[in-house]
Order: structure tokens, then C-alpha cells, then sequence
């Protein structure tokens, strides 16, 4: 009787810490951006706020176990935006879900490869960014941009822009997922953070996610 006491008690105790732990990532992404990055937040360095978020996606995302189970990193491929990258570059080598971050500046497309799990691609990308789609394919890559119709083009997140008007009296969300192309791709985002975003299909249809 008292081990199985114990036992409803360790998973109570666990199922706490897990939605702290998402709480206080959640909450990150909303203080975060004010506190450290700008006594100002509208004058905030952009290019450290996408860090920011892209750092947190990863902790959000699950790769198929056959994408990530012969390496002990996770890479972040950066295309078009070389102010995130030397964002990102002080974050590398922190551990991110027991697997060590490397960040690396993508210079051509022949380098997209399964060694890699994040692509992002920068506004200068835009000229090329069908091609660097087409190279993701359906390779088990989370592709994430700040350009305006990312999602429409076959990516799976696109950041907002921070300056969005209030709608309705409420604030617009700060991601959109195309959870069509997340699926081809077999990867699978938490539904913490599927509540934070505009959720579409390819055929731009708006989803409600479910809740948990």
C-alpha cells in the first residue's frame, strides 16, 4: 500500500515538474526579450529575439528517434541572416535534450543534409528559398524563417513580425506552423507550443489545436 502511495506520489511530483519546466520556457518568451535584450523592448535586437525563440523551439520538437540516434548533437543550419548566427554562436555547445548544440553558417544548399535537424532562413535567403526547401525535402528538418510567407512557400514555422497590430482586442500570436509540412517531414511539435501559434495546413486552413 505505501509503495503504491509512493508511486502516485513520484508521478504526481514529476507531472508538476514537467508543466513548471514548460511554464517557465513559455514565460521566457515573453519576458525574456524585455529584460535582457533592451531597457527599450520595442528598440530590442531582433536578431537576438529569434535566438531567443530558436533556441526554445528545439526543446518543443521531436525528431524521429532514426534522425538523431547515430549523433550526439543537434545542428542548426543558418542561411541569409549572419546576426543570428553570431547570436547563436555563444549558445553553442549547451546541451539541448542530452544532445550537444552546434551552430554552423550554411553557405550552399549541397550542405543540407540528415546531419543536419534545424535550417533557418533569413530574409536575404528569399531569392533562393524555394530551392532550400526543395533540398529539406521530406528529410526530417525543422525549417523556420522570419520572411513574410514562409509557411505558404512548404516551411514549417514562420516568426511573426513583433510590430503586429492587436486584433480584436487581443494580441496576434507570435509563430504560425504549417503543421502539414511538420508532418511530411515526420517531426512532431508539443501542443504547448502549438497553443502559442497560428496553426495552418497547406491549404491555409486555420487548425484548433487539441488541447492535452
Amino acid at each position: 500500500m505505501i509503495c503504491k502511495l509512493l508511486s502516485i506520489m513520484n508521478i504526481t511530483i514529476r507531472k508538476i515538474v514537467r508543466l513548471l519546466f514548460c511554464f517557465i520556457l513559455i514565460l521566457s518568451w515573453v519576458i525574456l526579450p524585455q529584460m535582457s535584450f533592451s531597457h527599450d523592448p520595442q528598440n530590442a535586437p531582433q536578431h537576438k529575439i529569434r535566438a531567443l525563440y530558436l533556441y526554445n523551439f528545439l526543446l518543443f520538437v521531436d525528431w524521429p528517434k532514426t534522425a538523431i540516434s547515430h549523433s550526439d548533437t543537434i545542428k542548426v543550419l543558418i542561411y541569409g541572416d549572419p546576426h543570428l548566427y553570431e547570436a547563436l554562436i555563444p549558445m553553442a555547445g549547451k546541451m539541448i535534450r542530452g544532445r550537444k548544440l552546434v551552430v554552423e553558417s550554411l553557405t550552399k544548399s549541397e550542405a543540407i543534409d540528415n546531419s543536419c535537424q534545424v535550417l533557418f532562413v533569413g530574409q536575404k535567403g528569399e531569392p533562393i528559398v524555394k530551392g532550400l526547401l526543395k533540398k529539406a525535402g521530406d528529410k526530417p528538418i525543422l525549417t523556420v524563417s522570419d520572411m513574410e510567407g514562409f509557411v505558404q512557400l512548404g516551411g514549417m514555422v514562420g516568426l511573426k513580425n513583433r510590430a503586429d497590430s492587436v486584433e480584436n482586442g487581443k494580441k496576434p500570436k507570435k509563430f504560425i506552423i504549417n503543421l502539414s509540412a511538420v508532418r511530411k517531414s515526420h517531426l512532431k511539435i508539443r501542443s504547448r507550443l502549438l497553443r502559442i501559434s497560428d496553426v495552418l495546413y497547406d491549404d491555409k486552413r486555420p487548425l484548433t489545436p487539441k488541447q492535452p
